[in-house]
């Protein structure tokens, strides 16, 4: 549009072409932003919305010939095609066009004009460039600076006319540090060491012995969880449990351990493709089996295939390459120079997948490892080898054939086959439980005594109508089972072929013993199953139950007749001597696989066998992980990015986008070969990105704000040459992450006093410059944290599966498909663990944790909001969970403190906040002592009701109504602003 509306005219303002102040305008932060955000759009890299055939995204483009002028004349803003159409008055020839609604204002219009006066310097953007290991800058002050850091972020206060604070005293520091490197607050011995080493060295000792706590690993799980978005539910429709537990231990372990970057980035993505047998590399990859998958009944497989893949590429693009690559999916990216083949070529690294769109309700789905501790692994290959032993010797030996003869004369010599008759339905139940295996294995009584006059937890045998052949449909709730059982008559002792269906699980029994069972997850259906009944002469007792986890129920119920098989029939109507020797193959078959002494007792000892391995199995814990197609998947465009769409006229192959450096020589077309290329030495992105965000875990904001972005509407970093010292440092030193924190947390930038005045705070008021330490609010899981570890009930036991702790009734109820999901929480110390095993239920996480900011984790999230609301403190005052702790810091105040309320309320905020309370603190909260004591000396029945939160048992031998007032003055110290910043 721009090019086609130039033609035939010249606007001359000499009044705006005046030269603005003398500072020098770079491209890359200051005018690729504006032309990215006002320009881009159309005339950009999309070519579909591109208006004029004009390109301002290329150097090309920028610095072309319209024919009727240059758009962009280096030094000459008059001659500049661009500067006259932003500052035009006229409605039809202004850009950005006023229909457009992104208007240019005042002082970005003279930005562009002193740059095209400065010479228009062009530079590809900035973080698609290999960061090169930057000079460190020279700075007035060197007596502050500590480490290389400190010479980057004192060069640019120097220049903005800033000073940095001094350090912070002992006691913030090493509360700071521990916060941040474990996610608690230091112990007392922990602060009484610190304080009391004057060596030189001190601070690195405990930076060092943070460090190497394993609750590091812990604190840096916690920020790669919302990146993976880790959770134990599957998200979509039912949202059912998943384990990936033993995928969250790996992280934590590979910190801990201080796994390089590199090696963890390829166990990552594709840990199930690397060479060996590693199954915690194979359970690495599992990052990518963290998304949400679906169940559902009515659900289309490959569309959600297809969005698995799609969630893949997304999270890929922003963890290691801070790229928003997912607009590629439905056209070429409006601001990056990535093309829509080139989003396919990256979505082709995932597309070999075989897990497949539809997956299951409740666990985990294959792709899947198996994790055995040593003696259930020496069992499981025990057994496999006598199960193996035993179905080849099971193979190679048959019955004579002249006892297959005996058999067949006898079965012609029978009359023919009455079918039984079946007697009317009775049903008892539901029963609810908590989920479907408790169900499933308890016995509400029919199981072992059927007695139909019985009356069982208020319930009684009724007397329903269900017709045989037909999927009945039960209209049970969720988590509930029901006992259906009828009375089949025979006029001889015979075996019946049975059809059966079911939603959910199944389990029959006749005459007592157990014929079938099938605890599964599906919706009822005709011939799901089979069984054998073994009829008896006169009545037999038929029991039948069906389990129910959520949505439908139902069950089908068909007899189908004669248990031989149709064809066997059919020959014992023959004479034997016609037979052929096929047909005696046939009936040798069916007479060695179900009449045969000597091959059923060897079959059942199999079964037998079978049944104890999978029971074995069942106790071992799995983790899902990826794996591809043997055969391989071909990928294509989709038009609009629909799964329905694909345009077939070329297969794409795997591939990286072009503006980047090409695949390392000899590296795989797979997801191997992709994570050799995130970790190249010279990759512009993967190292700069990573230890962007260490460095936003520590002050609170990234050297690039936009952590996810890092394209051409990505923020432009505060420190460039800082950032590129630490990537290239990071590169260098082997990917050592340990390193790189050490580093960050050793410079005197990290150690300053976060206080401020107001010349800091007009100047600098988001502290961009760093100009002083970091202040930041705890996040909601070190909240409760360091609520249990003051109240000394903290489990820190690490690793394991997720727990349930205290939850408000219901929540889960009203995210359930029927509203009958229950919460069952845990019991003991599973209540006290730390909050990153909090079992995570996508459709209704933790309430006290979202409240202070938790992501649902549905999808990856680089960075958190951080808000205040009312609804933090409602939490922190009044959730059972705090409410509990602020009783039992009470206890330990109490106990621990001595006998003056000043020693106590010091040790308290010893333990709190590492310092003594400040004279206002002192007589603000003794004045509520005195107050609220007296409230409950005159009313013990509030103190008791206070006391009686939580399971946790009481100390009784401490005085009631002071244990309620300190539980009181506990809860306030908790909500200080100080304990819940760091």
């Amino acid at each position: 549009m721009l090019a086609t509306l130039l033609t035939g005219w010249v606007i001359i303002i000499p009044s705006l072409f005046v030269s603005i102040q003398a500072e020098e305008v770079v491209f890359n932060r200051d005018v690729l932003p504006l032309l990215s955000k006002h320009c881009f759009a159309c005339h950009g890299p999309d070519e579909a919305k591109r208006e004029a055939a004009l390109r301002l995204d290329t150097r090309e483009g920028l610095f072309g010939d319209t024919g009727e002028g240059w758009v962009v004349q280096a030094g000459d803003p008059a001659k500049s095609l661009l500067i006259e159409r932003i500052y035009s008055h006229d409605e039809d020839d202004v850009m950005p066009p006023p229909e457009a609604k992104m208007p240019l204002n005042d002082d970005q219009r003279a930005l562009l004009q002193k740059w095209v006066e400065q010479g228009a310097s062009w530079e590809g953007h900035w973080s698609f460039q290999t960061p090169e290991l930057s000079t460190l800058p020279e700075v007035r002050q060197k007596s502050w600076v500590r480490n290389p850091i400190d010479r980057f972020i004192l060069s640019e206060l120097e220049s903005q006319g800033l000073t940095p604070n001094s350090e912070a005293d002992r006691a913030t520091l090493i509360r700071r540090v521990a916060f941040d490197l474990t996610g608690l607050p230091p112990t007392p011995r922990e602060l009484d060491a610190f304080l009391g080493d004057t060596d030189s060295a001190a601070y690195e000792r405990m930076v060092d012995g943070f460090l190497n706590r394993h609750q590091f690993g812990e604190r840096m799980a916690l920020a790669w969880m919302d990146l993976a978005r880790y959770g134990d539910s599957s998200v979509f429709h039912a949202d059912g449990e998943r384990f990936m537990w033993l995928w969250r231990d790996y992280v934590i372990n590979a910190y801990n351990t201080n796994k390089p970057f590199d090696q963890f980035t390829m166990e990552q993505l594709a840990g199930d493709l690397m060479e060996g047998d590693d199954v915690w590399q194979k359970i690495a990859s599992g990052f990518n089996r963290n998304h949400g998958t679906t169940d559902e009944g009515g659900a289309i497989a490959e569309e959600y295939r297809v969005e698995y893949i799609v969630d893949r590429v997304k999270t890929t693009s922003m963890v290691w390459l801070g790229l928003t690559m997912e607009c590629g999916q439905c056209h070429k990216h409006k601001y990056d120079p990535i093309t829509q083949k080139e989003y396919y070529q990256f979505y082709a690294f995932f597309n070999q997948a075989a897990d497949p769109g539809m997956q299951t309700r409740n666990g985990n789905e294959a792709p899947l490892v198996r994790f055995f501790d040593s003696a259930q692994e020496q069992r499981h290959q025990a057994l496999e080898q006598e199960i193996k032993t035993l179905k080849k010797k099971h193979a190679e030996a048959k019955p004579s054939s002249e006892l297959v003869k005996v058999w067949a004369r006898g079965e012609q010599a029978k009359p023919l086959w009455a079918p039984p008759s079946l007697g009317a339905w009775k049903q008892l139940g539901p029963f609810e439980g908590s989920n479907t295996g408790e169900l499933f294995a308890k016995d509400f009584g029919p199981e072992t005594k059927l007695d139909l006059t019985a009356i069982i937890d208020g319930k009684s045998w009724s007397d329903p109508s269900y017709e045989d052949g037909k999927a009945i449909d039960l209209g049970l709730p969720g988590n509930s089972a029901v006992y259906l059982h009828r009375v089949i008559t025979s006029e001889e002792a015979r075996e019946v072929k049975l059809s059966l269906g079911s939603d959910d699980g199944i389990k029959c029994w006749l005459n007592g013993k157990v014929i079938h069972e099938n605890n599964t997850s599906r919706g009822v259906a005709p011939d799901q199953d089979s069984a054998i009944l073994a009829l008896e002469k006169g009545e037999n007792h038929f029991l039948m139950k069906i389990v129910n986890g959520g949505g439908g129920s139902g069950f089908y119920f068909r007899l189908v007749g004669d248990a031989l098989p149709d064809s066997v029939r059919e020959l014992l109507k023959l004479e034997l001597a016609s037979w052929s020797e096929e047909q005696f193959g046939e009936v040798s078959n069916y007479y060695q696989s179900t009449l045969w002494s000597e091959g059923l007792e060897r079959a059942a000892r199999i079964t037998e066998l079978e049944k104890e391995d999978a029971e074995l199995l069942k106790t071992v814990p799995t983790s899902m992980i990826m794996g591809d197609l043997a055969e391989g998947r071909e990928t294509f465009v989709l038009m609009r990015g629909h799964y329905a769409s694909p345009i077939k006229d070329e297969v794409i192959h795997p591939g990286v986008p072009s503006f980047l450096p090409p695949m390392p020589d000899g590296a795989p077309s797979n997801r191997l070969g992709l994570a050799q290329w995130l970790v190249m030495p010279n990759h512009p992105l993967t190292s700069r990105v990573t230890v962007n965000r260490y460095w936003s875990m520590f002050f609170g904001r990234g050297i690039v704000e936009t952590l996810e972005d890092f394209g051409t509407r990505g923020a432009w970093p505060s420190h460039p040459e800082l950032l590129d010292w630490l990537a290239r440092d990071f590169v260098d030193n082997g990917w050592n992450i340990k390193r790189t924190i050490k580093q960050i947390l050793m410079s005197a930038t990290y150690r300053q006093s976060a206080t401020f005045g107001d010349t800091k705070l007009e100047m600098d008021p988001a502290n961009v410059y760093l100009s002083r330490g970091p202040r930041r609010r705890l996040q909601g899981e070190f909240i409760r944290d360091n609520a249990l570890m003051l109240a000394g009930v903290l489990d820190q036991q690490v690793g394991g599966k997720s727990v349930k702790p205290y939850q408000p009734p219901r929540i889960w109820n009203e995210v359930s498909l029927d509203g009958n999901l229950k919460y069952q929480r845990d019991e003991g110390s599973r209540l006290y663990r730390r909050s990153m095993y909090t079992f995570w239920k996508r459709s209704a996480p933790m309430p006290n944790m979202v409240a202070f900011d938790a992501p649902t984790r549905e999808k990856c999230i680089i960075q958190r909001q951080v808000t205040n609301t009312p609804l933090q403190a409602l939490v922190t005052m009044n959730d059972e969970q705090f409410v509990e702790a602020s009783r039992l810091f009470a206890e330990r105040i109490l106990l621990e403190g001595g006998a003056a309320f000043e020693d106590r309320l010091n040790h308290a905020f010893r333990l709190a906040l590492s310092k003594m309370a400040s004279p206002v603190q002192l007589k603000a909260l003794k004045a509520m002592h005195e107050r609220q004591l007296q409230v409950y000396r005159e009313d013990p029945d509030r103190a008791e009701a206070l006391l009686a939160v939580g399971d946790h048992q009481r100390t009784t031998s401490l005085d009631v109504a002071e244990l309620a007032t300190w539980t009181l003055i506990a809860s306030a110290i908790l909500n200080l602003d100080e304990v819940l910043t760091h």
